[in-house]
């Protein structure tokens, strides 16, 4: 039915080994998923913290070997994927969306990511009639949580825990210099939990230099080229980083050029980029600090244990959810068998009807009636009479009992 596979910053220990692993996961999935006669649907979900991929298999085995394969192709050694199958991906799925799953528990950038990553899927024509229904239904999920419970208000996103993380080292941004490099998604965020801090200097610089002047408008301050990015950073406390590019944005050379006209002045760079967009030998440079993604585990750990009432709450809700789809898939059976009990029984009705037409005028009204009630009774319940009966003789008593109380006749009796 459904088969998924996860490679996420829990399952992974981190982000860092997700820098190299994600990317080339990514295009083998998506390059080679397509080819699988077995699998008929499929969503990709890759945002800063995992790569998911949810399909619909004729056959679960296949779909699981396909991933299996998938995962020793790119990661050889090492345990950081894991696969699920039917409820416990469409559980999985739900806590996805529900921001559980999350570096940042509650986090509501992840709705809308998801969201992004199933209407493109729609697009494509590769998230059909099953696929639907389970991203609708989680979405669906993700806004109930969102709306009877109170764990996503706060600081829970990864731009906001970034800001946390500055003022926890910092002890605050006030009169602080701050350039903020990205405009995407994430930055955008930065911005936002940035506003009100009564910053010094604000720069936002970025490759899609329209972008940059819009983010910094919100933020009252200007925007620069990525060409004078150098001279921004000489003059910044703190760096925050949040590109989407595949490659380092921010290079050594580049912070030790900054450096080199206020050498005493501490300068604090925060990376929250998937892969992480800044050079690790940035942090050999004499008073500069590099904090990136997994620096935020501990203001994660806090944020959980602020929001354990509301985590408690949300697991209410989402295991609510999933005895509500298991209700309905069994209801789904009997729809099936009324659906075709109803075809039959119209086929029964249209021919009988169109004999006893056929017989007006030949005989009496009465007896027309008379014959078609008896008719339509006979052909409906020869067939259930007679499987009755060959039930019975094997001893098949359960269905004699089943018919007795499909028919109402247990009281009867």
């Amino acid at each position: 039915m459904i088969v998924s596979l996860h490679v996420t910053h829990a399952s992974a220990g981190g982000t860092a080994a997700l820098n190299d692993v994600v990317p080339e996961l990514d295009e083998e999935v998506r390059r080679r998923l397509p080819g699988v006669q077995q699998i008929s649907e499929y969503v990709v979900v890759r945002t800063c913290n995992r790569f998911e991929a949810y399909a619909v298999a004729t056959d679960n085995a296949v779909a699981k070997g396909f991933f299996e394969t998938m995962i020793k192709n790119v990661v050889p050694t090492g345990n950081i994927a894991y696969i699920l199958e039917d409820r416990d991906t469409i559980a999985h799925l739900f806590r996805v969306v529900c921001g559980l799953d999350s570096l940042i528990v509650g986090e509501d950038q992840i709705q809308h990511q998801v969201r992004e990553s199933y209407c493109a899927a729609r697009e494509e024509g590769t998230a059909k009639g099953m696929l639907t229904r389970l991203f609708d239904r989680a979405l669906a999920v993700g806004k109930r949580v969102r709306t009877e419970t109170a764990l996503n208000k706060g600081a829970v996103s990864v731009g906001s825990a970034a800001v946390e993380l500055a003022e926890s080292r910092l002890g605050t941004l006030e009169g602080r210099s701050i350039i903020i490099l990205g405009a995407g998604d994430i930055a955008s965020v930065i911005a936002k939990n940035l506003m009100g801090r009564r910053l010094g200097a604000v720069v936002v610089s970025n490759r899609t230099y329209s972008r940059a002047i819009e983010l910094a408008e919100e933020l009252g301050g200007r925007a620069v080229s990525m060409m004078r990015m150098t001279d921004a950073i000489a003059d910044s406390d703190v760096v925050l980083v949040a590109t989407g590019a595949p490659h380092a944005v921010l290079r050594e050379d580049h912070v030790r050029r900054a450096m080199s006209s206020r050498p005493e002045r501490p300068l604090l760079v925060i990376d929250v980029s998937v892969p992480c967009n800044t050079e690790q030998s940035v942090s050999n440079v004499p008073n500069v600090s590099l904090e990136s993604m997994d620096s935020l585990q501990s203001i994660a750990m806090e944020n959980v244990r602020r929001r354990r009432d509301e985590i408690r709450s949300a697991e209410t809700i989402i295991t609510e959810e999933l005895l509500r789809l298991d209700d309905e898939q069994r209801e789904r059976r009997a729809d099936e068998v009324i659906r075709a009990i109803g075809l039959k029984l119209a086929d029964i009705r249209g021919r009988e009807l169109a004999y006893a037409r056929s017989r007006e005028g030949s005989v009496g009204t009465d007896e027309l009636i008379e014959d078609l009630s008896r008719a339509l009774v006979g052909k409906i319940t020869a067939e259930l009479y007679r499987n009755l009966r060959e039930a019975s003789r094997d001893g098949r008593t359960d269905i004699c009992d089943a018919a007795a109380e499909l028919f109402g006749l247990e009281e009867s009796q």
